[in-house]
C-alpha cells in the first residue's frame, strides 16, 4: 500500500503463511518469512513487488525467519534453527554462501536489524534469560550485549544515522 494506506493489495498468494516483510534496498523486492506450503517448515523467500518470481532462499532443517536486507542488498541476515538453538546467520542476496554469524548457547529472536553503515547487527538474545538486544559486528566479531534487565526486549532498529536504537520492551501486566 501507500504510506497513506491506499492502494492496498496482496503481493503473494502461497497457500501458507508469511509474515515479517522487508524491502530490498533499491525497492524492488520484498523478503518474506513463512511457510510455503502451509506444511513446511519457516523458510525465507524473496518475491517481486507485483508478486512473481517468489523464491525460496533458505531450505535448512527447522525454522528460517526475520529476514533483513543488508543496507547495500548484497547480503541478509536472518535467524536459523539447524544447530537446535536460533542463530543468527547471513547469506548472500540469491541465497547462497549461508553462513553462521552467532554460536553462542544462547537462542535469538525477533528481526535482526543492519546498522545504516552495514558494519553491524541488533538482534534479541536470550543470553540471560528474559530477552535483550545484542549488537554484533557483520564480520562475527565484537558481540556485546546492550541491554541487561529482567524486561523483555525485542524487535531493536537503528536510527537512520546509526547513533541510536529503537526496540520495544515487553513487561509482565501487573494485577
Amino acid at each position: 500500500m501507500k504510506a497513506n494506506g491506499t492502494q492496498q493489495h496482496q503481493v503473494t498468494q502461497t497457500g501458507g503463511f508469511v509474515n515479517f516483510p522487508d524491502f530490498s534496498p533499491d525497492g524492488t523486492k520484498l523478503l518474506l518469512s513463512g511457510r510455503v506450503p502451509s506444511t513446511a517448515p519457516p523458510d525465507v523467500f524473496v518475491v517481486n513487488l507485483d508478486g512473481t518470481g517468489l523464491t525460496r532462499l533458505t531450505d535448512f532443517p527447522g525454522i528460517d525467519r526475520f529476514a533483513a536486507w543488508s543496507p547495500d542488498g548484497s547480503t541478509i541476515a536472518f535467524n536459523s534453527t539447524p544447530s537446535g538453538v536460533e542463530q543468527v546467520w547471513l547469506m548472500d542476496a540469491d541465497g547462497g554462501n549461508p553462513r553462521q554469524l552467532t554460536s553462542d548457547p544462547a537462542a535469538k529472536g525477533q528481526t535482526p536489524d543492519w546498522s545504516p553503515d552495514g558494519t553491524k547487527i541488533a538482534f534479541q538474545s536470550f543470553a540471560t534469560g528474559g530477552g535483550d538486544i545484542d549488537v554484533i559486528n557483520a564480520d562475527g566479531t565484537g558481540l556485546t550485549q546492550i541491554t541487561d534487565d529482567p524486561a523483555e526486549e525485542l524487535g531493536p532498529v537503528w536510527s537512520p544515522d546509526g547513533s541510536d536504537i529503537a526496540f520495544l520492551v515487553s513487561t509482565p501486566l501487573t494485577s
